[in-house]
C-alpha cells in the first residue's frame, strides 16, 4: 500500500503533467493561429503580385506601342515668324519648298542634339496665323496678290507637301493663335511618343509662362530664334537654334499685356504709301483704303516722315534703358546728360515692384510728399502743405516713375536741373504716339503723351552740360493735386506696362 508521501508525490507529478499538457495545447493553438495569419498574408501578396504582373504586362504593351511611332513637334506662331520673302513670292511652289526646307533643317537639328530615336522620328509641324490679316500685310509689301486671303495658295501647298505638316488659319480673333499653340504644347510636352518640341514663338514674352516649368529641359525643348527674339527667353536655359534661311521676323515685335502674358494676333505693318486720291479729295475707299490718308502738310512733318519710313515701329527693348541711360549719381544732380544730337536724356529708373508701391502708398496716405522738394531739389513755397521729411529710395523711385509719365513741354531742349518731368519715354513696350493720319485710332489704344521722336532718339550719353535755369523752368504744368495724390498701383502698372499701339 502506498504511503501518504508517495500519494502526494504522484499527485504533484499528475499536476505537472496536466499543466504541461495545457501549455502544449495553448502553444499548438497559437502556432495554428500564426499559420493562419501567415497564410492570409501570403494569399494577399500573391493576389497583389498577380495584379502587378498584369499591370506591368499592359504597360509594356503600351510602351511598345508608343515607341512604335516616335515624332518631334514644331510649333510656329506664324504672325511673328514669317517665311522668307523669296518663299512667299513663289506662291504654291514656295509653300512646297518651305515645307521641304523646314523638314530637312529639323532633321539636322535632331541629329545635332542627339534626340532619342532621331533616325525614326517623323516631323510634325503646326503653324498658326491670321491668314486674312497676314495676306493684307504681305500684299502691301508686294509679296502676294491683292485678293483676299492671297496667302492661302502658299499655306495650302505647305500643308499638302508633307503628311504631318499643317498651316492653320487661327482666325482674326484676339488670341486665336496663342490659344492653339498653348493647348498643342500642353498636349505633347509630356507625351512619350513626342521626343522633342521645337518652339517658334519667342518673339513674344506672352509664352514665357508656358515654357517656364520646363526651364533647363534641353532634352525636351529647343527654341527657334528670329531677329525679334525676346531676351527673356535666354534665361530659360534652353537650347536656341536659328533657321535664318527659312524664317524672318516682322518689322515690329507683337504687343503683350504685361503680367498676364497674353498677346494679340499681331500682324506686321510695313510702311504705307500716301494716298494721292485722298489729297485730291476723291478717294472712294475711305477708311478701308490701304494707303495712308495724310494731308500735304502732314506729309512734310517730321513725325509723319517717321511713320512713312517705318521708324520706331519696333518697341525698344527695356534692357536698353538700363544699359545706356545714366544712373542716379552726384554728377546727374549737377549736370544735364545729352546725346550726340543735343537731346536731353533722363536718368534711368526701373519700374517699381509691388513692395515699392506698398511702401510708397503707406507713406503717401500719412502725408503726401512734395515733388519739388524730393525730385527738384528745392521747394520755394514757405507754406507748402506737402511732406519734406526724408524718404527712402523705393519711395523716390515710385515718385520718379509717376512724374516720368508727364512729358516736359521743352522736350530734349530742356536744360533745367530742377525739372523732374520726362524728356524721353521709358515705358516698356511703347511704340510711339497715336495715329497721325485721319483714320480713327485702334479701338482701346491709348496714345502715348510723348512725341514720336522721343521714342527714337539715341540713348547714349555724348556729354554732360551745365544747367541753364530760367524762371519758367519750374515744372508747374502738372498740378500739385495730381502729382501728389496717393497713386493707384494697378492703374500705374497699366501705364508702365501696357504698350501704346499706333494704327498704321
Amino acid at each position: 500500500m502506498l504511503g501518504d508521501k508517495d500519494i502526494q508525490a504522484l499527485g504533484g507529478h499528475l499536476g505537472i503533467v496536466v499543466e504541461e499538457n495545457r501549455r502544449h495545447h495553448e502553444n499548438v493553438q497559437n502556432l495554428l493561429e500564426e499559420f493562419r495569419v501567415l497564410l492570409d498574408k501570403y494569399n494577399r501578396l500573391k493576389s497583389d503580385y498577380e495584379e502587378e504582373k498584369e499591370s506591368r504586362e499592359k504597360y509594356k504593351k503600351l510602351a511598345r506601342g508608343q515607341e512604335r511611332n516616335p515624332f518631334v513637334l514644331v510649333l510656329v506662331d506664324g504672325d511673328g515668324y514669317l517665311f522668307r520673302d523669296s518663299l512667299i513670292k513663289a506662291g504654291s511652289d514656295g509653300g512646297t519648298t518651305a515645307a521641304q526646307m523646314l523638314s530637312d533643317s529639323i532633321k539636322e537639328l535632331l541629329h545635332d542634339q542627339s534626340v532619342s530615336q532621331a533616325n525614326q522620328c517623323r516631323v510634325m509641324v503646326r503653324i498658326y496665323s491670321n491668314i486674312l490679316g497676314l495676306s493684307k500685310t504681305l500684299a502691301r509689301s508686294g509679296l502676294v496678290g491683292n485678293e483676299a486671303r492671297s496667302l492661302s495658295p502658299f499655306a495650302s501647298s505647305f500643308t499638302r507637301s508633307q503628311d504631318l505638316f499643317d498651316y492653320i488659319d487661327a482666325g482674326d480673333k484676339k488670341e486665336g493663335a496663342d490659344y492653339k499653340i498653348r493647348e498643342m504644347f500642353r498636349m505633347f510636352a509630356d507625351n512619350s511618343q513626342c521626343k522633342h518640341i521645337f518652339f517658334a514663338g519667342c518673339h513674344d514674352s506672352g509664352y514665357l509662362s508656358l515654357l517656364t516649368p520646363y526651364r533647363g529641359r534641353a532634352d525636351r525643348i529647343t527654341l527657334l530664334r528670329t531677329s525679334a527674339f525676346h531676351p527673356e527667353y535666354e534665361r530659360l536655359d534652353l537650347p536656341v537654334k536659328e533657321l535664318s534661311a527659312i524664317f524672318t521676323a516682322p518689322p515690329a515685335a507683337p504687343p503683350t499685356n504685361g503680367s498676364h502674358g497674353t498677346h494679340t494676333n499681331y500682324v506686321a505693318q510695313p510702311p504705307r504709301q500716301v494716298c494721292k486720291h485722298f489729297q485730291k479729295g476723291i478717294c472712294k475707299f475711305g477708311k478701308d483704303c490701304l494707303k495712308l490718308h495724310a494731308t500735304p502738310n502732314q506729309q512734310s512733318s517730321r513725325s509723319l516722315d517717321d511713320l512713312l519710313s517705318g521708324a520706331a515701329a519696333k518697341p525698344r527693348d527695356p534692357d536698353q534703358y538700363a544699359k545706356y541711360l545714366p544712373k542716379m549719381s552726384s554728377k546727374s544732380q549737377e549736370l544735364i546728360p545729352v546725346n550726340k544730337d543735343g537731346d536731353r536724356l533722363d536718368v534711368y529708373c526701373h519700374t517699381p515692384n509691388v513692395e515699392e508701391w506698398e511702401t510708397y502708398n503707406r507713406r503717401a496716405k500719412r502725408h503726401r510728399m512734395c515733388n519739388r522738394y524730393h525730385l527738384g531739389g528745392e521747394c520755394g513755397n514757405l507754406s507748402c502743405e506737402y511732406d519734406h521729411s526724408p524718404i527712402d529710395a523705393s519711395c523716390l523711385n515710385v515718385m520718379m516713375n509717376i512724374m516720368r509719365q508727364h512729358n516736359c513741354s521743352r522736350g530734349g531742349s530742356c536744360r533745367s536741373i530742377r525739372c523732374y518731368l520726362g524728356h524721353i519715354c521709358q515705358k516698356p513696350g511703347c511704340k510711339g504716339q497715336g495715329d497721325l493720319s485721319q483714320n480713327p485710332p485702334t479701338k482701346g489704344a491709348k496714345p502715348c503723351k510723348y512725341s514720336r521722336y522721343a521714342h527714337t532718339l539715341d540713348l547714349q550719353v555724348a556729354q554732360w552740360v551745365t544747367p541753364i535755369e530760367n524762371e519758367e523752368d519750374s515744372p508747374a504744368s502738372v498740378s500739385s493735386t495730381e502729382v501728389n495724390s496717393t497713386a493707384d498701383t494697378n492703374a500705374f502698372s497699366y501705364l508702365a506696362k501696357e504698350p501704346c499701339s499706333i494704327t498704321m
